[in-house]
C-alpha cells in the first residue's frame, strides 16, 4: 500500500484525502519514483471503464416484446413465488414473451446506463436491491414517470404472496401502468 499513488487510493478509500501544500512536491518526487510503469492518463482510464461497463448486459429471460423489465429481489424464484409472477402479469396482458424478467442478483452486475439502453417502456421492481434505480423510489406502489420511463415499485414477491392488502394496492397501480379498466356488464 506504500508504493500506491493516491489515484490507486482513491479508488477504495471512501472519504477525501487532503494534500498540504508543503508536501505536494515531496509526495510528487515519491510517486514518479516508485511507480514500476508510466501513470496513464485519466481520460484513457475513464473510456476503457465505461467501455467495460457497456459491454455487460442484463441476463434476463422472456422475449421482452412489450418493453417491460420485471426485476425480482433474490437470485432465483421459487415456484410459487414464480407462479404469482405470472398469474399477476396474465392479469395484465403480459407473458413471458412480452417482459425481460431479472434477478436482481443480474441488476446488480450493470450500470442505470445499461439499463436504460434496454429502452425499456416500464420497469416493475419488487424488493430492495443496490441499484441506481432505486433511487427514484419514493414509496411502494406507486407510479413514477421519469425520463419517459414508468416505474412501479412494490415489496418483495415473498412479502406479496403472504399480504392480499399489498396484493390489492399492486393491482390498483397495475391498472393505472397497463391502462386496464374494468368491464361495464
Amino acid at each position: 500500500m506504500e508504493n500506491l499513488s493516491i489515484h490507486h487510493l482513491a479508488m477504495f478509500m471512501d472519504s477525501e484525502i487532503f494534500i498540504l501544500p508543503e508536501e505536494k512536491n515531496m509526495i510528487i518526487e515519491k510517486e514518479s519514483d516508485s511507480l514500476p510503469y508510466p501513470e496513464p492518463k485519466q481520460e484513457i482510464s475513464l473510456v476503457e471503464e465505461d467501455s467495460e461497463n457497456d459491454s455487460v448486459n442484463l441476463e434476463y429471460e422472456g422475449g421482452f416484446g412489450k418493453g417491460v423489465l420485471v426485476v425480482y429481489q433474490g437470485k432465483s424464484l421459487d415456484p410459487a413465488l414464480h407462479e404469482l409472477l405470472f398469474k399477476i402479469l396474465n392479469a395484465v396482458g403480459c407473458s413471458l414473451k412480452d417482459i425481460a424478467l431479472a434477478s436482481s442478483d443480474s441488476m446488480e452486475m450493470i450500470s442505470l446506463s445499461n439499463v436504460m439502453a434496454m429502452n425499456p417502456n416500464k420497469i416493475i421492481l419488487f424488493g430492495n436491491f443496490r441499484h441506481d434505480i432505486m433511487m427514484l423510489k419514493k414509496s411502494p406502489y406507486e407510479i413514477i414517470n421519469h425520463e419517459g420511463v414508468e416505474y412501479l415499485f412494490a415489496d418483495d414477491l415473498k412479502i406479496l404472496f403472504e399480504n392480499i392488502i399489498l396484493k390489492k394496492a399492486l393491482w390498483t397501480e397495475l391498472q393505472v401502468l397497463f391502462n386496464i379498466t374494468k368491464k361495464q356488464k
